[in-house]
């Protein structure tokens, strides 16, 4: 219809596209954020789970499944295993994770398992200008310790200093620790074991801090994955408001006269199809405040 002709302009073809572009987007961060609350939600019951489980043994843990599952180990630390974690914070504190080897058994069989022994400040670890860094070494000899088992991290692409290690991926802290110590060593159990407070070695002046138990709340995510919801599908009626709003402004035009500059009566307005009767008047946001709403929200997708 002619009343449509405006919107073959490129710029309502360009808002058009931009709009569908906007909502494709919004729908697109809306899944994301919901992905990361179930994310949120399965490591929370996940946790809850296996927290406060006893302590088994080694041969009981089976895979991610198990995943902070305390476990009860008997062994000894490899001598010259020990490396840093680098950038992991604690309680918003710059911190450095302290790793380590640890030999013991699993049915029977010799296994080596990673210890992430606790956390130091980072100044303790590197020193701070005035002092020197110091991180104690493991205890030597057998000891029976608890710690909590957690998957493997995904590999890092960046090579750390000697002595350092970027992330908890099993290859990866195996090759951040020197061949003379893992030569012969026995099979690795991919995997990693935080120890929990009040182990061996935890008496030692600067020795490694035991981590707080992680929090189970599951954030903003589920809040703002409708929120983008909501925005995918404002974007999509932006353009129909707008064009609403422009069919409405050129019937005023006539003949290239814009007859809100003549003082017509309501009346005459009504009869040239300018004014509708009025209708009994209702409670609540009217139609144009719904549609500024629509508009407003819709503007604040490219403020994000």
């Amino acid at each position: 219809m002619k009343k449509y002709a405006f919107l073959a302009q490129p710029r309502w073809i360009g808002l058009t596209i931009l709009m569908i572009i906007a909502s494709i987007g919004s729908v697109m961060l809306g899944e994301w954020q919901y992905a990361r609350y179930e994310e949120k939600v399965a490591a929370a019951e996940q946790l809850t789970r296996t927290w406060d489980n006893p302590a088994v043994s080694l041969d009981e843990i089976s895979g991610p499944e198990d995943e902070w599952q305390l476990t009860e180990m008997t062994g000894e630390f490899v001598d010259g295993s020990q490396v840093l974690l680098r950038g992991r914070s604690v309680n918003s504190m710059p911190a450095v994770h302290v790793i380590a080897l640890f030999t013991t058994e699993r049915a029977g069989e010799p296994r080596t398992v990673i210890v992430d022994r606790g956390w130091v400040y980072q100044s303790q670890a590197e020193g701070d200008g005035a002092t020197e860094g110091y991180v104690p070494e493991p205890p030597e000899g057998s000891i029976t310790m608890e710690a909590r088992m957690r998957p493997p991290e995904d590999a890092f692409d960046r090579d750390p200093p000697e002595g350092y290690i970027y992330t908890l991926n099993t290859n990866q802290v195996l090759a951040g620790i020197p061949e003379s110590v893992t030569a012969g060593l026995p099979e690795v159990v991919d995997g990693r074991f935080i120890m929990v407070e009040d182990q061996p070695g935890s008496g030692v002046e600067g020795a490694p801090r035991p981590y707080p138990k992680p929090s189970t709340s599951l954030g903003s995510h589920l809040a703002y994955a409708w929120e983008w919801r909501f925005f995918a599908v404002a974007a999509l009626a932006v353009v129909p408001i707008l064009a609403r709003r422009e069919i409405e402004d050129n019937a005023w035009v006539v003949d290239g006269v814009d007859l809100r500059d003549l003082d017509l009566t309501d009346e005459e307005k009504r009869d040239l199809g300018l004014k509708k009767r009025e209708k009994p008047r209702r409670s609540g946001p009217t139609d144009e405040d719904v549609e500024d709403e629509i508009l407003d929200q819709a503007s604040a997708i490219s403020s994000r």
